[in-house]
């Protein structure tokens, strides 16, 4: 959760108010019921920089004329356990959900597949695509490139993505082995948000592009994109703290863009001020992957639950250190996830940019929007 100001909010109503925007914007009602699901997913899941701002990056790349809010993705090859998704610069939203949708059904049949997507924008949070296989007693990892957004461990120029990464696995009545993370150390709702509160980054990650000085001060750095409160763009390039993570994230590049037949490595994406400028025609993301493993083509899906269970209680046993506590990765998600809460956070310096800027734009207002949802 962040520590900046936030708002409880009713999840149906963000839903209604987000599909219902998208599709004044000019898409269909599967499309932005797509768009709406995985933004509110993130809100369940307490990921705030991935709930209602993350849809600035979609309006930014519709604006910029990078998004065909049109297009519909395609499926443009396929083989039993593999297949290759045009997106046609549709989002990564749409995308991403034909993809899972896919390879959950080859590996329901093979036991698994891996289904490659290109040529799309942004698809907000992983964790809503890769939570589609768990529900279905599957294994599923699931990723994207983005804009360049960290430089190469040692450098000072931004070359590589800031990427999500999600995976999760089947479970019986506990937490599931749940990973969602970003392989860099921020990105630029981080700054934007410590630049808008007047915070440090959690650490020293901003590399003066003078000097080549370490800082957690985005002020002189930030610059912000008009309008717009959660997409800003940065002076200084990132910094990816250890060689571990810096391996992780060229990995990603590997399944993202150069296996991919689609891919496009991030050193070959536009910058965030390439885009805001119209200085590019490429989409914002320039490949996808989603692999997905059902465990009951392999053996009995009861024992891999037990397995797990049986794992992650023993984690939470374990004996904490002084001042610390043990708490599995993703536990507190699941949980608000499984009692099905509809009050959410809601950042603050995503509300009036959503509400006033983007719905504004086509001639809508929160007052109506909530109006409108109260008479359904």
């Amino acid at each position: 959760m962040s520590t900046s100001p936030t708002r409880q909010e009713n999840i149906r109503f963000l839903y209604y108010a987000i599909k219902r925007v998208w599709m004044e914007a000019g898409a269909n009602e599967e499309h932005s019921h797509y768009v709406a699901d995985a933004i509110c997913f993130a809100h369940k899941q307490g990921k705030l920089n991935q709930g209602l701002g993350v849809y600035e990056a979609i309006d930014i790349a519709l604006q910029m004329e990078l998004l065909d809010i049109k297009a519909k993705p395609e499926v443009i090859d396929e083989g039993p356990t593999w297949a290759t998704i045009d997106g046609h610069r549709s989002t990564g939203y749409w995308c991403l959900n034909i993809m899972a949708d896919m390879a959950i059904e080859k590996a329901r049949e093979m036991g698994i597949a891996i289904i490659f997507g290109g040529n799309h924008n942004d698809a907000g949070s992983f964790a809503r695509y890769v939570y589609k296989a768990f529900e279905q007693d599957m294994l599923a990892f699931s990723s994207n490139n983005t804009v360049p957004l960290a430089a190469p461990y040692g450098g000072m120029v931004n070359k590589l993505s800031c990427a999500p990464f999600d995976a999760i696995s089947p479970a019986g009545d506990k937490s599931p082995v749940w990973a969602s993370v970003a392989l860099a150390e921020f990105y630029d709702a981080d700054v934007a948000e410590a630049a808008i509160y007047d915070k440090k980054l959690k650490g020293k990650w901003l590399i003066d592009p003078i000097t080549g000085e370490l800082t957690d001060d985005v002020k002189p750095y930030a610059q912000a994109l008009e309008g717009y409160g959660r997409v800003w763009d940065c002076s200084a390039a990132g910094q990816i703290e250890t060689p571990r993570t810096y391996a992780l994230n060229m990995w990603n590049e590997a399944m993202t863009a150069i296996i991919n037949p689609l891919g496009v490595p991030s050193t070959e994406l536009p910058t965030v001020e390439q885009v805001a400028n119209k200085e590019s025609n490429k989409p914002t993301v320039g490949g996808s992957y989603y692999l997905c493993i059902n465990p009951a083509k392999f053996g009995s899906i009861d024992a891999v639950k037990a397995r797990s269970d049986a794992y992650v209680s023993a984690i939470e046993v374990c004996p904490a250190r002084p001042g610390h506590s043990v708490r599995v990765p993703g536990s507190l998600a699941y949980d608000f996830i499984s009692r099905e809460e509809e009050s959410v956070e809601v950042l603050e310096n995503h509300w009036a940019p959503f509400f006033v800027n983007i719905a504004g734009r086509y001639g809508l207002s929160e007052d109506q929007l909530r109006s409108e949802f109260e008479d359904l």
